[in-house]
């Protein structure tokens, strides 16, 4: 009996520990599942995480490029209003590009839809000739040879007109006008509704009127009066003097003469330039009007 119970126990004990030895490896298994497991997971999140750098670069490189696009496209937007407010508000401009001499690349300075370029205007008239000074901002000033006397203007270009309003006309009377303006070469051909006179106009530099002299009729008239007398034995002045226009060219032509009876008795005729002061006498000697009054 004691023999048969130690038996059994012996067998028990026996198979407990095969048991025990069987579950181990079942739990190296699990724990062998449990490390592969870790390094595949871990080597997903390493490649997740090169992928996520590798967008992240990607999406820095494409915002780089996106930017370089936009800060291009708002430095051409800016550079074109710029451009653009340029204009703004100038009814005169001319936008032709001038050159240091005044001068665009197509020696044009005027435009039916721009105007003048801005600078002095030689402006000849059947009734005296002219000088317009134009600036960019639609304003100027207009001076006349028989007197030098000078206005200053607005202006705009409308329907292919000159719209001038002008300031000091007439003793201080305002004066609005329109002129229909043609082009002609590098000038242009203005016709006055007002009174339809005509002015043809030419373009003589990029200056102002502070930098652009002359000398007016009323000026040339009495430089030859004094000349004449200075350069005589006798002191003599002659009693008459016109001032006469030339077809061509700066010069003034000056009539000096008196009236005998039914005759007119010429003293002398100066051709003198109407900018310099200086020219010839009738027996081509040279003259300088601008010395008169010095001796």
């Amino acid at each position: 009996m004691k023999l048969t119970y130690l038996f059994a126990v012996t067998a028990a004990l026996i198979l407990a520990g095969c048991g025990s030895m069987t579950e181990r490896p079942a739990d190296s298994n699990s724990a062998s599942g449990d490390v592969k497991n870790q390094s595949a997971t871990d080597t997903e999140d390493s490649a997740e995480e090169e992928a996520s750098e590798v967008t992240a670069d990607s999406s820095e490189v494409i915002s780089e490029s996106s930017l370089a696009e936009e800060s291009s496209e708002v430095t051409e937007s800016k550079s074109d209003t710029s451009e653009e407010s340029k204009a703004d508000g100038k009814v005169g401009l001319f936008s032709g590009g001038l050159d240091d001499d005044g001068r665009g690349p197509d020696e044009n300075h005027f435009g039916l839809e721009v105007g003048f370029a801005p600078g002095i205007w030689w402006s000849f008239c059947d009734s005296g000739d002219r000088y317009y000074e134009f600036s960019t901002d639609g304003t100027g000033m207009r001076a006349y040879q028989a007197d030098g006397f000078k206005e200053g203007f607005t202006y705009s270009m409308e329907d292919g007109c000159a719209v001038f309003s002008f300031a000091g006309y007439a003793e201080g009377v305002s004066e609005n006008t329109r002129a229909k303006a043609e082009e002609r070469g590098d000038g242009a051909v203005l016709t006055f509704d007002n009174d339809g006179h005509t002015e043809e106009l030419v373009y003589m530099g990029n200056i102002t009127f502070d930098e652009f002299t002359f000398y007016n009729n009323e000026e040339l008239e009495d430089m030859a009066r004094e000349y004449y007398r200075q350069h005589n034995d006798t002191g003599y002045i002659p009693e008459f003097c016109d001032i006469l226009k030339p077809e061509t060219g700066n010069d003034i032509v000056i009539h000096l003469f008196d009236i005998e009876g039914n005759h007119t008795a010429t003293v002398n005729w100066y051709y003198i330039d109407r900018f310099t002061g200086k020219g010839k006498d009738m027996m081509d000697n040279e003259i300088d009007l601008t010395t008169a009054g010095k001796g």
